[in-house]
């Protein structure tokens, strides 16, 4: 059974985090986005282990699944880093629910 989690952060150009995000990772993951830039997917484990991104507004929604509770710790640690280290000058901030 996989774990489910989400969180939002809010950012001064959602899709831009997005597309930089997308463009780092697409040489070590086979990353599915649609045709606006409004999602992505991104299969950290295999299609059913790894994580949907939604821009929404000034949003980035993120819904990580991971087949243990520890994965999804580590996962969202790597999601974290990475979003922050792409954000440039503004300060994300991730609140990790379930579901």
């Amino acid at each position: 059974m996989s774990i489910t989690t989400t969180a939002t952060t809010t950012s001064n150009d959602a899709p831009r985090l997005l597309r930089t995000l997308c463009n780092h990772w697409r040489h070590k993951f086979e990353i599915t986005r649609d045709d606006e830039g409004g999602h992505a997917f991104i299969p950290f484990q295999g299609e059913e282990n790894g994580a949907d991104f939604f821009v929404e507004d000034d949003t980035l929604r993120i819904v990580l699944t991971q087949p243990t509770a520890d994965d999804s710790e580590r996962y969202q640690q790597v999601i974290e880093n990475h979003l922050q280290r792409f954000a440039r000058d503004e300060t994300l901030a991730f609140d990790w629910q379930p579901g």
